[in-house]
């Protein structure tokens, strides 16, 4: 009977070590700070803008430039023109896309718009609006 006994004993003399615990984690890099560049924009300007009537008196055109006196490139711009009465009410609008539509800082683009020649309008309002 004993030598059940030995294989038993023997058995439990090789049981398998647990493994070695995994190396700890590295500890994380030193929190540092950085200085974020200056935020940047399309700012813009609207130039000095024309009226003319068309051939037919049932029109008019209004024509000028868009200058993008931001710090950086503009895209996606619409220019809006309204027709405002002696009050400042708006008459008459339309929309436009400039050309061209990319507009580099320091640089300017043109647009026109047709409007209905309405004797109610007095002055116009002009607005760039772009990302």
């Amino acid at each position: 009977m004993r030598l059940p006994l030995a294989g038993a004993a023997l058995a439990l003399g090789c049981a398998r070590q647990a493994p070695p615990p995994p190396p700890p984690a590295p500890p994380p890099p030193p929190l540092t700070e950085e200085s974020l560049a200056p935020s940047t924009t399309a700012e813009f300007q609207i130039g000095p803008i024309k009226e003319t009537a068309s051939t037919d008196g049932a029109a008019v055109f209004v024509e000028g430039t868009v200058r993008n006196v931001g710090s950086r490139p503009s895209r996606d711009v619409k220019v809006l023109v309204e027709g405002l009465d002696s009050a400042g009410t708006r008459v008459v609008s339309a929309d436009t896309l400039p050309t061209p539509q990319a507009i580099a800082p320091g640089t300017s683009a043109t647009f026109v718009v047709r409007l209905p020649n309405d004797p109610a309008v007095r002055t116009y309002h002009v607005v760039a609006i772009g990302r």
